[in-house]
């Protein structure tokens, strides 16, 4: 498309109908051609934006990604309240996992990962912004679990959502998403080591 034809910007700030064209432009290229075909220009071609007002709204394609991934996940994220650990976390990895597998959050959240390896800035970005966001939820679950006298004291809430992330993000990366009867099981073995013990 023609420079002359692209949609208008309004500069720094977002013009909403450029911003969701770009962001649409950008699941659609994910899907069709994985992380290695989404690139600046494509995006911009096919979302009739320029490259400049890409640039200027989003440093470089992983944070794009990481824009899309926000944006569809949270239309999938809800916070569980079942009244026990072991029921709150089974909702919350399944839904994850389904959003993962059903749509195009998952190939968005390997491209971050992918993106994070090669670029320092991109890792600092993950883990002290994109990441702190993503534990939020598991860990108020966690908080409310030890409200409720379930965790024993001795647990290191941030050590285990290590262990919750790694297991999710393991399956992710090794296309193992179907295999969702290995949540249970992984949440049985887990609180066997975490939760209070009552005589």
């Amino acid at each position: 498309m023609s420079s002359s034809s692209a949609r208008s910007s309004t500069g720094a700030l977002r013009n909403p109908q450029t911003h969701q064209a770009i962001l649409e432009s950008t699941i659609e290229i994910l899907k069709e051609s994985g992380y290695c075909g989404v690139s600046i220009e494509s995006v911009a071609r096919r979302a009739g934006a320029s490259k400049p007002t890409i640039y200027r709204w989003w440093p470089n394609k992983a944070a794009l990604i990481a824009e899309v991934y926000e944006s569809e996940s949270d239309r999938v994220r809800q916070m569980p309240d079942l009244g026990s650990l072991q029921e709150d976390l089974s909702f919350l990895l399944h839904n994850l996992w389904g959003a993962w597998r059903e749509t195009i959050c998952g190939e968005a959240f390997r491209s971050v990962i992918a993106e994070a390896q090669l670029d320092p800035i991109m890792l600092a970005q993950l883990k002290d912004e994109f990441m702190a966001r993503r534990r939020d939820m598991p860990r108020r679950l966690l908080q409310n679990a030890a409200n409720r006298g379930e965790l024993a004291e001795h647990v290191n809430p941030e050590l285990l959502l290590d262990l919750i992330f790694g297991f999710c993000w393991y399956r992710l990366l090794t296309e193992q998403l179907t295999a969702v009867q290995d949540i249970d099981v992984f949440i049985d073995m887990l609180l066997l080591g975490v939760t209070a013990r009552h005589a």
